[in-house]
């Protein structure tokens, strides 16, 4: 393969991802997404009890770390302290929790701004 065949392959691949991606977010609900890439650390139902990550039922809005027996890290408690989950708060912590608070746990990522919607306005309605 030449080395523009090779890199016309690869942005081709990447594009492909890309689509996927969007095209979830478009196809699939805030709630099919949330149970999809949130719900294996998250519960979000009442007395639930704690996963790898707090329980989010009623998170938006809420006071960051106020998770009653929850461990949260030291960073994520220094960086978050007196701010609460807005849709914003939420919106920049899903697309990178290391750049809101720098080695918290949670380990998560997700690029496309569609999906973080789609799941923002899914917890929005959980209470």
């Amino acid at each position: 393969m030449l080395p523009t065949q090779k890199t016309f392959a690869i942005a081709l691949g990447f594009a492909a991802v890309l689509s996927a991606g969007v095209a979830s977010a478009q196809s699939a609900s805030g709630e099919d997404l949330f149970k999809q890439q949130c719900a294996a650390c998250h519960a979000i139902q009442k007395d639930a009890p704690q996963g790898m990550g707090p329980n989010l039922l009623g998170v938006v809005g809420r006071p960051a770390g106020a998770v009653a027996g929850f461990p949260h890290s030291k960073e994520f408690k220094t960086a978050l302290k007196g701010k609460s989950w807005s849709p914003e708060l939420l919106d920049k912590w899903l697309e990178n929790p290391q750049k809101v608070a720098k080695g918290t746990y949670m380990m998560y990522q997700q690029p496309d701004a569609g999906v973080r919607s789609a799941i923002i306005e899914y917890l929005k309605n959980t209470k």
